[in-house]
């Protein structure tokens, strides 16, 4: 885990949110600040939004503390790498309906925007723009809990503790397995196997009870990206995907990752979930719509399949 190193550097700028608004209404876009900004931090990282001081009486502001950062990241890293001060920042905006969950970083140097989007959809976020920020070069693990505390506030919809955990889970595995993994792998193969692996499980393909099931699925998972996994490896993914499990993953969220994080891949990698894409297109559209979703599902799969023979 070489960079988990450089973590007590990028802990020590970010934290989690504790609901301090300032606004008195919700507004479209949530910004959460660390509370320990000093006032040239606190520019540079509004500079990075292409926000002004002025503009946050547009925006719902919510402030970030350190103890929230301790309470949900001390199951995964030491509290000497967490840190004692919190200057994170994110900035989350609505976005239109089916426009899904958009992610976009500055100043991060560790978490990728897919690390951030699939944990981000795990813990159940929809249709959000969501800009995560460092005031200087810092790794970020802890903005995917910025950014769902500030969607808790932009949505009013709550975001239980087990999903928020799942999704901190998924994040800190998916950057761990990328970075010691051996051989040419990058952080998005990583990405896509644990989606894919998600997919399984939203499909019903996956019983994470039979040790037999998910050791084949794994093994499965390793051919198709090209990734050997140690033991060790392999049980930091069993015990995620027990928990993605718990979470009941449906099939609109499968759909989802299909078309949207596959296109590097191709459907094939997927092709054994169609029957419960089939099912959700059906249950989700009707009519024209429908025919729209098959054309698209039925377009990806030719051209993956076409490019991968």
């Amino acid at each position: 885990m070489k960079k988990i190193i450089g973590l007590a550097a990028m802990l020590l700028m970010f934290g989690l949110c504790g609901v301090n608004v300032m606004a008195a209404d919700v507004k479209d876009t949530v910004v959460a600040l660390g509370a320990d900004l000093t006032s040239q931090q606190r520019e540079t990282v509004l500079n990075l939004m292409g926000l002004t001081e002025a503009d946050l009486s547009n925006c719902t502001v919510i402030y970030i503390t350190n103890a929230m950062e301790h309470e949900y990241l001390d199951a995964y890293l030491d509290s000497s790498v967490i840190g004692t001060k919190s200057l994170s920042s994110v900035k989350i905006t609505k976005a239109q309906p089916g426009s899904g969950v958009i992610v976009t970083t500055q100043n991060i140097n560790y978490c990728t925007t897919g690390m951030y989007r699939n944990a981000l959809m795990t813990a159940g976020m929809e249709d959000t723009e969501v800009l995560v920020v460092g005031p200087t070069p810092i790794s970020g693990t802890a903005g995917l809990i910025g950014a769902l505390k500030a969607y808790e506030v932009m949505s009013s919809a709550s975001v239980s503790d087990t999903a928020l955990d799942t999704a901190l889970d998924e994040l800190i595995t998916t950057g761990e397995l990328a970075d010691s993994i051996q051989g040419d792998i990058s952080s998005e193969d990583v990405e896509a196997l644990i989606a894919w692996l998600k997919n399984k499980i939203a499909a019903g393909e996956l019983d994470t009870g039979d040790a037999d099931s998910v050791a084949k699925v794994i093994e499965e998972g390793e051919a198709n990206f090209g990734i050997t996994l140690t033991e060790k490896e392999k049980q930091q993914i069993i015990d995620l995907l027990k928990k993605l499990d718990s979470l009941g993953l449906n099939a609109d969220y499968l759909i989802d990752q299909a078309q949207k994080l596959y296109d590097k891949y191709g459907i094939g990698f997927v092709e054994n979930a169609n029957d419960a894409i089939n099912e959700a297109v059906g249950n989700a559209v009707t009519g024209a719509a429908k025919n729209f979703f098959w054309n698209i599902k039925n377009a990806v799969s030719d051209f993956f399949k076409k490019l991968f023979s």
